[in-house]
């Protein structure tokens, strides 16, 4: 039971770090937003960089949501959410961890704030910006995919599995007598002379 649990607390830190997260790039987005408002750059944000970063964040919400309802769902002990949660969770590291690939093996954007339209953006950018976002955004971005990570992997050891299988009513390893075992099941008992 109690790597059900940890499981579920890591889980539920994991979906509140990529609600955090979401929030923290909304926050960022909307303001690089202002400020190239505010310069009256002509090439700003477009229309569908915008459109597919909304879309990212409404995925990445859901998804969330969807982890934070089986951090809790898990607790009851149908083996149907330890499967869901496999399954999301798994998906959910997969790409995380394929962003932070192509992260790292993407060239950057090059000196974008060579440009004095660049320079005026970041600086107001930087002056509207609350200071809250980059240590959110940092920090769940940092906790949120290690966090379901180890969760997955303490649904998957044999104590989480004993759980499922006592809550189903199949097995309680902690009292091996009749009345607990399902019909058919014998246990051997070594017996020295």
């Amino acid at each position: 039971m109690n790597v059900v649990i940890g499981s579920s607390v890591l889980l539920g830190l994991s979906g509140l770090a990529r609600l955090a997260q979401v929030a923290a790039e909304a926050v960022q987005e909307n303001t690089y937003l202002r400020a190239h408002e505010e310069v009256g750059t002509s090439s700003g944000f477009g229309a569908l960089p915008m459109l597919f970063l909304l879309g990212v964040g409404l995925v990445v919400a859901l998804t969330a949501l969807a982890i934070l309802v089986l951090a809790l769902a898990n607790l009851a002990g149908r083996n149907w959410t330890r499967i869901a949660t496999w399954v999301i969770g798994g998906l959910t590291v997969a790409v995380s961890g394929g962003w932070l690939v192509l992260a790292f093996l993407l060239p950057g954007e090059g000196d974008v704030s060579a440009g004095t339209e660049a320079a005026r953006v970041n600086e107001i950018a930087g002056q509207l910006m609350p200071a809250w976002v980059e240590p959110v955004s940092a920090v769940s971005g940092i906790m949120a995919s290690p966090a379901l990570l180890v969760a997955l992997i303490l649904l998957a050891l044999p104590p989480a599995h004993a759980f499922y299988r006592w809550r189903r009513g199949e097995w309680d390893p902690s009292y091996p007598d009749e009345t607990t075992r399902p019909h058919g099941v014998h246990l051997r008992i070594n017996q020295q002379v």
